[in-house]
């Protein structure tokens, strides 16, 4: 079923500066987001440097093991207090390096040097004087942040979504390989472009030898989700009988020999689900909390605003998308972290966080996931990447005034009408309640 015409996206919404301060205001400072690991900050004292647009936040292990987030900013005259780029510190206190205001954990003032030289009305309000926080909650091993002090709780804000993403047991795992992509173009420009598989067919149609793009959707809420099929063919691949590289090499990696595998390449999915089944309860994998679809099929949700959980057994990927300090609406930050439960006897990989200019190089030289490679992935990234920027551009073309959607990019307009709603006044609970949650569009068995 195509959608209805009754709301358009505007491309003036990817480009100008009034719509990024209404996102800003109406969106990033009012909604839930994905920040960090909780064991990035294992130890008291320890704390994490994270930007989202403008502001640099910071995310501090406190003694009796909660977490603390407070604006990265002196109360005094505005200065930053840690100078760092995004990622981990560690502090006794927080000292401003420009006058010396000096804060405890608990984001306290404690000392101004020469205090006397100021009002002591200026001191008789501590809450005056301490440093600005934020509310940080914990779900799924990730530390979640919110800078809106009315915003409902995480559980309530993600609704549907806890039970479905806890059977993934998220927790378990721990980050194996963690890029930040820069690009030239509105952060929606690229979630958009996640946020459907229609472009399978045109753009990664050696995907169809392994699995499909046709991907029923569900509306979750302000949330959403769908699915792809993996582990045969799709629909508009010519051959369905016979084996093909792509599915010898997910046989193999499910310890299954292709060469005495005597089914057919459509039953490669089944067989699969069944090898995984025989290890649940005997692997650091949760194949028992697991549906038999979701042994083999990649589950893609989508959390507003800003994230994207691309969920597998064996690991999973965020992708994360955020605007971009300059405050520029053509450039965004791309997050795209790689996590996976250790097996035993698995070394915790190292990995080096760093920006990488989108385009700079090729996507396979950037990323490093070890065993949980999986195929084609790479490939597919560097093609989905490499289109972005030459979107952004054609939306500014006079040409182009209205979208054309299909049923396969629902996700779009959902998406779209929510941020819309948000920026027209619409209340965060409103729109939650005004969202309705559908029946899966799948048997997930």
């Amino acid at each position: 079923m195509v959608e209805a015409t009754d709301f358009e996206i505007k491309p003036e919404w990817y480009w100008t500066n009034e719509r990024a301060e209404q996102e800003w205001e109406h969106v990033w400072s009012r909604l839930w987001q994905v920040g960090l690991r909780e064991e990035d900050i294992p130890e008291m004292g320890d704390v994490f440097v994270h930007s989202l647009g403008k502001e640099s936040l910071l995310f501090v292990r406190m003694e009796d093991g909660s977490v603390r987030g407070y604006f990265n900013v002196c109360r005094h005259r505005g200065n930053r207090l840690i100078l760092s780029d995004d990622g981990p510190a560690f502090v006794q206190k927080f000292s401003c390096a420009f006058h010396g205001w000096t804060y405890d954990l608990n984001g306290q003032l404690i000392n101004v040097p020469s205090k006397q030289r100021f009002d002591p009305k200026v001191f008789a309000d501590p809450s005056c004087t301490a440093l600005k926080s934020f509310r940080v909650e914990s779900f799924a091993g990730w530390l979640w942040y919110v800078l809106d002090d009315e915003a409902p709780t995480l559980q309530a804000y993600l609704g549907p979504l806890t039970e479905r993403l806890d059977a993934y047991k998220m927790e378990r795992a721990q980050i194996v390989d963690y890029k930040t992509f820069e690009f030239n173009c509105n952060w929606k420009t690229v979630y958009d472009a996640f946020n459907e598989s229609y472009h399978f067919q045109s753009l990664h149609p050696e995907i169809l030898a392994w699995g499909s793009g046709d991907a029923p959707i569900t509306l979750l809420g302000i949330h959403s989700y769908m699915v792809n099929e993996y582990g045969r063919p799709g629909s508009g691949y010519p051959e369905q009988d016979e084996l093909n590289e792509a599915l010898n090499s997910l046989l193999l990696a499910n310890g299954i020999d292709p060469k005495s595998f005597a089914g057919k390449a459509t039953d490669v999915r089944g067989a699969i689900q069944d090898a995984k089944r025989a290890k649940q309860g005997d692997t650091v994998f949760p194949y028992e909390t697991l549906t038999d679809s979701q042994l083999t099929d990649a589950y893609h949700y989508a959390v507003l605003p800003s994230t994207h959980f691309n969920l597998f057994p064996e690991f999973y990927v965020i992708m994360r998308y955020r605007p971009h300090p300059s405050g520029n609406p053509e450039k965004m930050y791309f997050d795209f972290i790689m996590c996976a439960p250790l097996e035993d006897g698995e070394a915790t990989p190292e990995y080096e966080h760093r920006v990488i200019q989108g385009g700079a190089e090729q996507v396979g030289n950037v990323l490093d996931w070890g065993a949980r490679n999986h195929p084609a992935v790479n490939q597919v990234l560097d093609q989905d990447v490499s289109l972005v920027e030459h979107v952004q551009k054609g939306l500014h073309s006079q040409s182009f005034n209205n979208f054309i959607l299909g049923s396969d990019e629902r996700r779009i307009k959902h998406f779209h009408r929510n941020i819309d709603d948000l920026i027209r006044g619409c209340s965060v609970q409103e729109l939650m309640e005004s969202n309705p949650v559908e029946n899966d569009a799948i048997d997930h068995s």
